[in-house]
C-alpha cells in the first residue's frame, strides 16, 4: 500500500523563532545603526509582505531566482513604508536573503529525526510540502532532513502557497495518489483547510486545539500514538 505524509516545514518539523521579521530588522540596523524604526513597526508591516500571504494570488512567473528579486522589491517598499530612504532600502533589501539561508537560524524540533525515522519503518513516503524560498531543498539537505524524504515541494519552485488545491494536487501526484496519506503542519489555514480541501487527513502540531484538525498535538511523537496510524 502506497502510504505518504506531507509534512509542513517552518513550525513543524523546525522552530526559528520570527526569523524573517529578525532578518528584515537586522539587516536594516547593519546599514543604518541609527534608525528610528523598531522591530515591532517592522514586524507590523509584513503580516501581507509574502506570497504566502496571499495565496489566491498566481506566482508561477516568479519562481526560481526570480523569487528572490521580487521579494527584494517588496522588502524595500516595506522599509520605505517605515520611513527607510529608498536608496537604503534598496541596497538593504538585497542582503536579507543571506540571513534567512543562514542554517544556524533553523532548529531541528528535539524528536523531529526520530518521528521521521519511525514514520520511515512503517512504511510511509515523507514529503515535505511548504510555502517557503526556492532553496528549502539545498537547506533540508544543510540540516540532515534531506535522507528522511522522497521528495521535497515548495511554493518557490511551483508558484503556488498553501492553502491553493494547486500545489496539494502537485504532492498528490508526485507521491503517486496515495491510498493513505496526512498532513502534518502548523498552520490551521495553509495546511489544515488546505488538506481538507483534497480529503487528506490534517493533523494539527505545535498550536493546541483547532476544530478544523484532525487531530491536534503538542508533539511530533504523539503522532505515532493515533489510533489506526500503523
Amino acid at each position: 500500500m502506497n502510504k505518504a505524509i506531507f509534512w509542513d516545514f517552518d513550525g513543524t518539523l523546525v522552530h526559528s523563532q520570527h526569523l524573517w521579521s529578525n532578518a528584515i530588522y537586522e539587516t536594516l540596523l547593519h546599514y543604518i545603526p541609527d534608525t528610528p524604526v523598531t522591530f515591532e513597526e517592522i514586524r507590523a508591516l509584513t503580516f501581507d509582505l509574502y506570497p504566502w500571504d496571499t495565496p489566491d494570488e498566481d506566482f508561477t512567473q516568479i519562481t526560481g531566482s526570480r523569487w528572490w528579486k521580487h521579494m527584494e522589491g517588496r522588502f524595500s517598499e516595506k522599509y520605505v513604508k517605515a520611513g527607510v530612504p529608498l536608496d537604503a532600502a534598496q541596497q538593504a533589501s538585497t542582503h536579507i536573503r543571506e540571513k534567512i539561508l543562514q542554517k544556524e537560524k533553523y532548529h531541528l524540533y528535539e524528536d523531529t529525526l526520530s518521528v521521521l525515522c519511525a514514520c520511515r519503518m512503517l512504511g510511509y513516503h515523507n514529503y515535505i510540502l511548504s510555502n517557503n524560498y526556492p532553496e528549502l531543498p539545498e537547506m533540508a539537505e544543510a540540516l540532515g532532513l534531506t535522507s528522511f524524504f522522497d521528495e521535497i515541494i515548495v511554493s518557490g519552485l511551483v508558484g503556488y502557497d498553501k492553502p491553493r488545491r494547486e500545489i496539494f494536487q502537485i504532492a498528490l501526484e508526485t507521491a503517486d495518489f496515495p491510498e493513505v496519506c496526512y498532513m502534518v503542519g502548523d498552520n490551521p489555514v495553509a495546511d489544515i483547510q488546505g488538506a481538507r480541501q483534497m480529503k487528506i487527513p490534517g493533523i494539527l502540531v505545535h498550536r493546541g486545539e483547532h476544530p478544523d484538525a484532525d487531530h491536534c498535538l503538542d508533539t511530533l511523537t504523539q503522532l505515532l500514538s493515533i489510533p489506526g496510524f500503523r
